[in-house]
């Protein structure tokens, strides 16, 4: 009878490691089976707002030269009315079970990618809230503890405020919103980004000088602005806190119009 007690007992202790087993657990700190961050890919990147060839014409021509060229390529804009803004559409695949909230995204921008001692790289760092209206954001949100995961300070040389998220200057605090990738499935999200006119007015002036040289004459220049994007996306899964993968990074040029 001792015999038979202690066998059940024994049962008993066991069965919830048993049960863990059989569910694919470990002591390891996995609560969730076959989980891993989705695969993040860059579908697109467009231009949303960007200044015509004549504008910064225009732009470059008051500040440099006589008022008898200028007078060809029409008002000159303010430096705040040059706006430089971008769409980043990301697509999301989940192979998991379980569904993938995107908490955090940090996107490293650089233009002119071939320029040397050029404060050409910008960073931003976006936190996603069940509730956008109280959504605080904080750059140390895109750190990491993998090493083979680029966080804000593998940046660390990036220009202070060279990128920014119009979502956040506009107000928009809707785009803040949590988006959820569901289990075995894909998502694609938008995000809007901008460049400080200041700094990128200074940018082209120091590598466009062909372009310049045109302006001079009393021509309309042509500019084309490359630039190179990558970045980390962070998800959020119940009992294992943040994953990270990364993306990019993705190639391409602007062509500004006439």
């Amino acid at each position: 009878m001792k015999h038979r007690t202690a066998h059940v007992l024994l049962a008993l202790l066991l069965a919830p490691l048993f049960g863990c087993a059989a569910l694919g657990l470990s002591g390891s700190g996995s609560k969730i089976p076959n989980v891993k961050p989705p695969k993040v890919t860059i579908a697109s990147v467009s231009m949303a707002n960007m200044p015509s060839n004549r504008d910064l014409a225009s732009y470059y021509c008051a500040q440099y030269l006589g008022p008898l060229i200028c007078r060809a390529f029409g008002p000159v804009p303010k430096t705040s009315d040059i706006e430089f803004a971008f769409d980043v559409e990301l697509a999301l695949a989940n192979s998991s079970t379980v569904p993938l909230p995107l908490v955090q995204t940090l996107f490293a921008f650089t233009a002119f990618p071939e320029a040397q001692d050029a404060q050409n790289l910008g960073t931003v760092c976006l936190s996603f809230c069940e509730d956008p209206d109280n959504c605080r954001q904080d750059a140390n949100a895109c750190r990491s503890d993998e090493p083979e995961i680029r966080d804000i300070r593998d940046f660390a040389n990036a220009a202070t405020g060279f990128l920014i998220s119009t979502a956040l200057g506009e107000r928009k605090f809707s785009d803040l919103r949590v988006r959820t990738v569901p289990p075995n499935d894909e998502m694609k999200m938008v995000v809007r980004l901008g460049l400080d006119p200041l700094q990128m007015v200074g940018l082209i002036r120091q590598l466009g000088q062909g372009e310049l040289e045109r302006i001079k004459k009393g021509q309309i220049p042509e500019f084309n602005i490359p630039y190179e994007i990558e970045g980390t996306a962070w998800v959020s899964v119940e009992s294992l806190g943040r994953l990270a993968t990364g993306f990019g990074p993705a190639a391409g040029q602007w062509r500004l119009q006439r």
